[in-house]
């Protein structure tokens, strides 16, 4: 095996639309071939990828309605995708400055006995091996994560480890509430080449 390991390496900021998915993942698509990573494996990645941009893009939008000024900004650039791929790993990070998770909805959605649906509750909730894939961080302060939506659990499935970093605060609570600069959610994932 060469000494130098090849890689490629993609980066690129967007305004939050919906059309941004086909474009980066036509590129990853190309990218993994040139690697040699079969169609599951590849099919696997765009599927985690594709669903970490669309999250991102929602969340951005969301925040883009709510204050059309940072909107309209020529300079504005609401989402950043970069990924590396190489022989044997893929890794990503998707960073948008949306409001990020409601930690207080993750952190209340333990399940509780006795109450009307506490068996979908028990569905809903991760598992010791989805916990142990993922970190989730508040301002870089590890934070318990007591239960994922389905898009999550699509993803911990096919990556190795996930970590997300919500940045910032609540806009009412901030010292500096006109600012959006301090907001967002830094999602990355990583995975070893699976199938030869």
């Amino acid at each position: 095996m060469d000494a130098h390991i090849q890689k490629t390496d993609f980066s690129h900021s967007y305004h939050a639309s919906t059309a941004i998915v086909p474009e980066v993942i036509g590129r990853l698509i190309s990218d993994l071939k040139n690697y040699g990573y079969a169609q599951p494996e590849i099919d696997e990645i765009v599927l985690s990828l594709d669903e970490a941009i669309t999250n991102a893009i929602q969340v951005t939008l969301e925040i883009n309605r709510e204050n059309p000024e940072a909107r309209d900004s020529a300079d504005s650039r609401d989402i950043t995708i970069r990924y590396t791929v190489t022989d044997d790993t893929f890794d990503a990070t998707v960073m948008d400055r949306g409001k990020g998770f409601n930690i207080f909805n993750i952190l209340s959605s333990t399940p509780r006995i006795g109450s009307a649906n506490y068996i979908n509750q028990i569905i809903s909730y991760a598992s010791d091996s989805e916990q142990a894939k993922i970190k989730f961080r508040m301002n870089g302060e590890e934070v318990p994560l007591h239960g994922i939506g389905a898009g999550l659990k699509i993803i911990l499935n096919f990556m190795d480890t996930v970590t997300i970093d919500f940045i910032g605060e609540s806009r009412e609570e901030s010292p500096r509430p006109e600012s959006e600069d301090a907001n967002g959610t830094i999602f990355y994932m990583k995975r070893q080449k699976r199938y030869q």
